[in-house]
């Protein structure tokens, strides 16, 4: 059985963050000339939203369904085969994966654009699976 108050710690975290990331929804390219103290916030806030996603989901999976996964990916493939979401979530969350891993290792090479776009229109993706986390786990999001 997964351990609610872990799930719970990593969902207040997540929210947190997600709230810090919507200070800097309005940024635009230009705002970031010269301002690499901005991109690192942004990436280290958009890595650690997608951590405790994973975190709480490879939690859920192991403890509270007792299947197995290798990776990040496939999370979204086991929670996919047991109905819990969509083939789309399933899709979104193997690209979360990927870019994660990105942000994890691949220092040199991001898209400014994309994490702009990421901050600017992807964070009710985020709060999908807290919901989602939220409900199937029973807890209240504050």
């Amino acid at each position: 059985m997964y351990d609610k108050e872990v799930i719970d710690k990593h969902l207040r975290s997540l929210l947190s963050d997600l709230k810090n990331l919507e200070k800097y929804q309005h940024l635009k390219k230009q705002d970031f000339a010269g301002n690499t103290d901005l991109l690192w916030i942004l990436e280290r806030g958009i890595y650690l939203c997608l951590q405790n996603i994973f975190d709480i989901l490879a939690h859920i999976i192991s403890a509270g369904l007792n299947k197995q996964w290798e990776s990040y990916a496939d999370i979204g493939a086991v929670l996919f085969n047991d109905g819990i979401i969509d083939e789309s979530k399933r899709d979104l969350l193997i690209n979360m994966a990927g870019f994660r891993n990105r942000l994890s290792h691949d220092y040199l090479g991001l898209d400014l654009d994309i994490i702009i776009d990421i901050v600017s229109k992807r964070l009710d993706d985020f709060y999908y699976f807290a919901k989602l986390i939220a409900t199937y786990t029973d807890i209240e999001l504050k």
